[in-house]
């Protein structure tokens, strides 16, 4: 039998049966409901009506500036009990103000004397204001009344409504109102529990415990129910669909990696001659050119440089995608980070004839804690933006944090804003401005290059910070694009947050006559880091192989070794734990790993290895002299000049 029959013969019955009490039950209690609505109708008026008249009274004064004027002051509250006759003759309700200090009667609509006892009556707040409310006895004539304060006139505001068509056999149906509920809820909760619980309580509990699982585990599951029903065929059809999830997620989770291999071989096999090209366009840069030459030279690496950009931000994009993006939170001088970016786009802008203005909030003296890496990834993707597409116009960049910072650490949010006054975004590309390859002119004769890809990464990077980044333009007139972003901050104690470590940096030198050990099995790549590493005054021995990279720091006399990962014979990975297995100080001569891999991942990887830092190709001069710096602090390598 089907649920649905299984409930019908069942619960029409008892339905019968709790629907007859439970219309007894209301007929009964249908009169203490009349009783509450009163209630709520006389504290409606009190709050609603007669304590708005008094307000709005008082409002007028204050405007006027006659507060504190007696002869208009009673004039106004003369104007009041006006109101309130009216309304009594409204509502057949009378209406009391008295002296909340004395207790003196200012003003009734009733002939009689009121004398209220409302010890025991109910407090309720109704629209912001605290009111009393119940029954009482008022010159032997039983009412229900509601009052409340009015403060600033010292009153006591009372509204009286006659009971007497209320009372009658209130006690009766008190009495019969409890017994009937009570037998009414006992037994159609009893019956319909029991049931239900037997029925479908049961069956989707197992239901839902296993759909639990499969969210978790991604696993198959079993679920005990063998129900011929809609709830027996559910938990058939959710065993199939868990193996089936099961299947999909080994299948998606060895895509994943296969992608990320691919990304990491293919992220080699490109930036390896992307490297020789870079390497060897700085080399002939520095060797006498004719003008045309030097033109020529000049071009190839900046083509070189943008071929770069488009490959890092594929790559970035596919590590957002694949989850392998991480906070790496650091406390950093946000405001020195912004103005170092300004100056360093700052070229940029003056080739496109642009001018960089930066202004900031909340942000002297303050150290800040987020991702500084994505921070500055986001911003110069956003600044860059704007100068590509601003011609002799102002890229304006501003930046605040919402709450001012205190000495102590503190969560706040960041907002930084970047203002153009270029082309502008059409209407109807405003909304796709984000989504990946998209730019605000995708025409096959588009006027400005690039992947796309750049506002994509900054707003996924944002929410990566618990921020996100939205956009208003105009054609024509620019754009401005609100990046924010969760921190953390406090107030720097001293002029600089700068640790112990990077001030030594600062200070730093590179050793000069360093012995150093090329391990590089491409002959062109190996050409360019030989040079630059001799613009920085070493000398240098070149091995094409791991092995003879191990070998040659087996004999000694190496200060420092930059070890290839992908070679012949032997890779880097394999010769640097060889040399990590070295007799004494051998085993301890600084490796720095020199790949094309990007992935943070693979790096960490490298120097679980022993490697003691990674520089990624292509290579730059600006990139070893860091790393170098990094061993003179770190090893103490020794200044031979």
């Amino acid at each position: 039998m089907r649920i649905k029959s299984k409930l019908l013969v069942i619960y029409i019955p008892i339905l019968l049966i709790g629907m007859a009490l439970t219309g007894y039950w209301a007929y009964l209690t249908a009169y203490d409901s009349v009783r509450e609505r009163e209630y709520q109708l006389l504290t409606q008026t009190l709050t609603l009506n007669v304590l708005e008249i008094i307000d709005e009274r008082r409002e007028l004064l204050i405007e006027s500036g006659l507060e504190n004027v007696p002869v208009f002051r009673e004039a106004y509250q003369k104007e009041v009990f006006e109101e309130l006759k009216s309304l009594q003759q409204a509502t057949d309700r009378h209406f009391a103000i008295s002296d909340r200090s004395t207790g003196t009667v200012i003003f009734s609509t009733s002939e009689s004397k009121v004398v209220l006892k409302a010890e025991d009556a109910k407090k309720a707040t109704i629209a912001n204001r605290r009111v009393a409310f119940g029954e009482s006895n008022v010159n032997d004539t039983d009412v229900l009344f509601a009052c409340a304060v009015f403060a600033p006139w010292n009153w006591k505001v009372t509204v009286l409504q006659a009971a007497e068509p209320l009372q009658s056999s209130l006690f009766t149906i008190a009495w019969l109102t409890s017994l009937v509920t009570l037998f009414a809820v006992v037994i159609v909760s009893l019956l319909m529990g029991k049931v239900t619980q037997v029925f479908v309580v049961s069956p989707i509990e197992k239901i839902k415990s296993a759909a639990s699982r499969i969210a978790i585990d991604h696993k198959k599951v079993s679920i005990d129910l063998q129900q011929n029903d809609e709830l027996g065929s559910l938990a058939r059809d959710v065993e199939a669909m868990s193996e089936e999830i099961e299947q999909y997620v080994a299948q998606a989770q060895q895509a994943n990696r296969a992608k990320t291999d691919f990304l990491a071989v293919m992220s080699h096999e490109i930036r390896t001659p992307l490297n020789g090209i870079q390497g060897l366009a700085t080399l002939l840069l520095d060797t006498p050119l004719s003008d045309k030459q030097h033109q020529y030279a000049s071009d190839l690496k900046s083509s070189a440089s943008i071929l770069a950009t488009v490959i890092n931000d594929v790559l970035d994009l596919s590590k957002i995608e694949s989850g392998m993006s991480e906070v790496d939170v650091t406390e950093f001088d946000l405001d020195a980070m912004l103005n170092d970016l300004i100056t360093l786009l700052g070229t940029n802008a003056s080739a496109n004839s642009t001018r960089l203005i930066y202004s900031s909030k909340n942000m002297e003296s303050v150290a800040v804690t987020s991702d500084i890496t994505k921070l500055r990834q986001i911003i110069i993707n956003l600044v860059s933006n704007a100068i590509k597409f601003t011609h002799k116009g102002t890229v304006s960049i501003s930046a605040k944090l919402k709450q001012p910072s205190t000495e102590a650490m503190s969560d706040n949010r960041l907002v930084i804003a970047v203002k153009d006054t270029g082309i502008g975004i059409e209407p109807d590309r405003l909304e796709h401005i984000f989504d990946k390859f998209t730019q605000s002119d995708s025409s096959i004769t588009r006027k400005y290059g690039g992947t796309g890809l750049g506002l994509a990464i900054a707003k996924q990077l944002a929410q990566i910070l618990g921020g996100d980044i939205k956009v208003v333009s105009k054609v024509g007139e620019g754009s401005c694009f609100t990046v924010t972003a969760d921190v953390q901050s406090r107030l720097k104690s001293d002029s600089s947050i700068e640790s112990s470590s990077a001030r030594k940096a600062q200070g730093a030198s590179l050793p000069t006559d360093l012995k150093v050990l090329l391990a590089e099995d491409n002959a062109i790549n190996a050409v360019v880091a030989q040079a630059l590493l001799e613009q920085l005054h070493c000398h240098v021995e070149h091995v094409d192989n791991g092995l003879k990279a191990a070998a040659r720091v087996e004999e000694g006399g190496i200060d420092v070794v930059f070890m290839d990962v992908h070679m012949p014979v032997m890779d880097g990975i394999e010769a640097t734990k060889r040399i990590r297995k070295l007799e004494g100080e051998l085993s301890k001569t600084p490796v720095i790993g020199l790949t094309a891999e990007a992935f943070k991942e693979r790096h960490i990887s490298f120097k679980q290895a022993g490697m003691d830092d990674i520089v990624t190709k292509p290579v730059t001069v600006e990139a070893l002299q860091e790393s170098l710096l990094k061993l003179a602090l770190n090893k103490e390598v020794p200044d031979n000049s």
